[in-house]
C-alpha cells in the first residue's frame, strides 16, 4: 500500500467526521489546494445536510481565503439537494485575486443526490452538446443564487469539486469559462459535443484515483463522453500524465488484488478497492504528494 492510504469507510461516506483541513500537507499548487477545497465542501452541521458555515470560514482562513458565498437549495438543510460555496483570495492587484467555486459530491445521508445520480438521460445542454439530466437539474437548484457573485469576480476563476461536485464543477465551467477546471472522482457528463463546449477553458485537469469506479459511469455506450485524458493516479499514490489503457489495466489488476489480501478483510473498511479509491481524502493526499 501506498503511504497516506485511506480504506475506510468514514473517509468514503462520511468525509466530513476526518475534519482537519488543510491539515495534510503544503498546499502549494491549485490542484492540491482544490483537492481539499472538494473535501471541505462535505463539511455540514450534523444532523441537518447544510453547510457547517463557520467551520468552513475558520478552514478557509487557515489559507489566506474568504467564503463570498454559500449556495443551496430551498430544502438542502433538511431533505437535501445541491451545495456549493465560492471562496476568493484577494491580490493586491485584480488580477493576482484567486475565487474557487466549490461543489459538493453525493452525501450518503442526501436521498436527492442518489436520485440526481440515477437520472442519466441525456438532454439538450444550452451551450451544446447533451448532458446528464440529473447533474443538469442539480445545478439548476442553484445557479440562480451563483451567477451574480461569480460574475462580479475580478481575477481568476476556477471551477472544482469531487464525484456529484466534479459534475456540477464541469456544467458550471461550460457555463462561466472559468480559467481553470480540476476536477476528482469525477463520472462522465455528457457527450462529445458536450465535451467540446469546455475546449476554451485554458486548463482542464481530470484526477482519477486508481480502481476509483465513479470514473468508469455512467458507461461510454450510452453516449457519455470523458473530458479530456485522465491525471491518473497508480496504486502507490503516483500521478501519470494520460497513461495508456494497458497501463491503467495492469496497475489496477494490481491495486485490487493488494487491497483483498492487506485491506478488505478489516473491520471498517470499505468492501472493495474501487469504492475506497473514491475517498476525497485520498485525492488529497496524492496531490499533496504530487
Amino acid at each position: 500500500m501506498r503511504v497516506n492510504y485511506s480504506a475506510a469507510r468514514d473517509d468514503l461516506y462520511t468525509p466530513w467526521k476526518r475534519g482537519s483541513y488543510f491539515s495534510a500537507g503544503r498546499f502549494e499548487s491549485e490542484e492540491s489546494l482544490c483537492a481539499e477545497m472538494s473535501r471541505l465542501a462535505y463539511c455540514r452541521a450534523a444532523p441537518g445536510l447544510a453547510f457547517d458555515q463557520s467551520a468552513i470560514r475558520a478552514a478557509l482562513a487557515s489559507v489566506g481565503f474568504a467564503s463570498a458565498g454559500f449556495f443551496e437549495s430551498a430544502t438542502a438543510s433538511q431533505t437535501g439537494g445541491a451545495h456549493a460555496f465560492l471562496a476568493i483570495k484577494n491580490g493586491q492587484q485584480h488580477e493576482d485575486t484567486l475565487a474557487v467555486l466549490v461543489f459538493r459530491g453525493t452525501d450518503s445521508d442526501d436521498p436527492t443526490d442518489f436520485g440526481d445520480d440515477a437520472d442519466l438521460i441525456l438532454s439538450a445542454w444550452e451551450k451544446g452538446g447533451r448532458v446528464h439530466c440529473g447533474f443538469a437539474a442539480a445545478l439548476k437548484q442553484i445557479r440562480a443564487e451563483i451567477e451574480p457573485l461569480l460574475g462580479r469576480v475580478q481575477g481568476r476563476r476556477v471551477c472544482t469539486g469531487h464525484s456529484l461536485g466534479a459534475a456540477l464543477a464541469t456544467l458550471a465551467a461550460s457555463l462561466y469559462t472559468p480559467d481553470a477546471l480540476y476536477t476528482f472522482g469525477s463520472p462522465r457528463v455528457g457527450d462529445q459535443a458536450f465535451v467540446n463546449t469546455l475546449k476554451t477553458i485554458r486548463t482542464v485537469r481530470r484526477y482519477v484515483d486508481c480502481c476509483d469506479v465513479v470514473t468508469r459511469i455512467p458507461p461510454e455506450p450510452l453516449e457519455y463522453e470523458h473530458v479530456g485524458p485522465p491525471l491518473y493516479i497508480d496504486c502507490l499514490g503516483n500521478l501519470i500524465e494520460a497513461p495508456s489503457a494497458d497501463v491503467i489495466l495492469k496497475d489496477r489488476v494490481t491495486a485490487e488484488a493488494d487491497y483483498l489480501r492487506q485491506q478488505a478483510w478489516r473491520t471498517g473498511t470499505a468492501a472493495v478497492r474501487d469504492l475506497a479509491d473514491h475517498a476525497p481524502m485520498n485525492y488529497v493526499w496524492s496531490l499533496v504528494k504530487a
